[in-house]
């Protein structure tokens, strides 16, 4: 049998069954004197899930541990291991049994009744005192207490290593960030001294730049050139690297305007009439 939860194998002092309404549900005493149910048998008794109620079972291991065996049960094949439950653990395992699951409804009334008289149908069957159940009571509060303070000790010590990771990677990146800033403020430096704005054309020099383009322009569409400034503009511009006029640098200022007036000067010669022959 699938059995999630490792234990030695114990064989029974006896085995009985439980009636409750029809059903027979198969237990066992052991020689400690502890009654034990069969969980398969109450899974087949109430329209349960064997496989499923097996994993929660491994699942709530921490509450549960204590209060299961495995036991050699007689079946048609002989004798058989079978995941047991302490009796007075079985209706605190059944309370977590979510009703809307179980389909049948008669099997889903059934369990709603058997809940309702389990501590008094296995106090009678295995004659477990009222002082015995209220030990065990204890024991589970206990457990879950303990079980919750360790779930939440661990927690926080998750939330707090994380909230440190979390911390230690954004100074990183602030760190990072300021880095990244202080390069930008070098390399702004660095290109104020090379083009920054004390160095580029003035006013004036650009008024008188803009007079001579127009003066260029209006000779180059005297000899039928249409829209001659964009040309002009590229090739002063190509002229002084950079990719407007109002970016031209003082340093490349007279050369822009030696070139604009020798184009000036070329296109006025070619427009005179020749000189008549002597």
């Amino acid at each position: 049998m699938d059995n999630p939860i490792e234990a030695p194998v114990f064989k029974p002092k006896s085995e009985r069954t439980l009636p409750f309404r029809g059903k027979l549900i198969a237990t066992a005493d052991l020689a400690d004197g502890k009654g034990y149910v069969s969980l398969r048998s109450l899974c087949d008794a109430f329209g349960l899930d064997p496989r499923a109620q097996r994993k929660r079972l491994a699942r709530q291991q921490g509450y549960f541990a204590p209060y299961t065996a495995t036991i050699l049960l007689s079946t048609p094949g002989g004798a058989q291991p079978a995941l047991c439950l302490m009796a007075s653990a079985v209706p605190l395992f059944l309370t977590g049994v979510e009703l809307e699951r179980v389909l049948d409804p008669e099997a889903r009334d059934l369990l709603t009744a058997f809940l309702d008289e389990a501590h008094t149908v296995l106090a009678e069957h295995f004659g477990i005192s009222e002082r015995g159940e209220l030990n065990f009571l204890r024991e589970s509060v206990a457990r879950m207490v303990a079980g919750q303070e360790a779930f939440e000790e661990q927690l926080a010590k998750k939330v707090e290593a994380e909230l440190a990771e979390l911390r230690k990677s954004h100074e990183e990146k602030v760190d990072q960030i300021r880095g990244a800033f202080g390069d930008l403020r070098k390399q702004v430096t660095r290109i104020e001294a090379v083009a920054g704005p004390k160095v580029r054309l003035t006013p004036e020099q650009l008024g008188q730049l803009r007079q001579a383009v127009a003066a260029l322009g209006t000779l180059m569409q005297e000899q039928g050139i249409a829209k001659p400034y964009p040309a002009i503009y590229m090739d002063i511009t190509r002229l002084s690297g950079v990719s407007r006029s109002e970016d031209i640098r003082q340093e490349d200022f007279q050369m822009v305007v030696d070139f604009l007036e020798g184009q000036i000067r070329a296109l006025t010669r070619k427009s005179q009439p020749p000189n008549p022959p002597a």
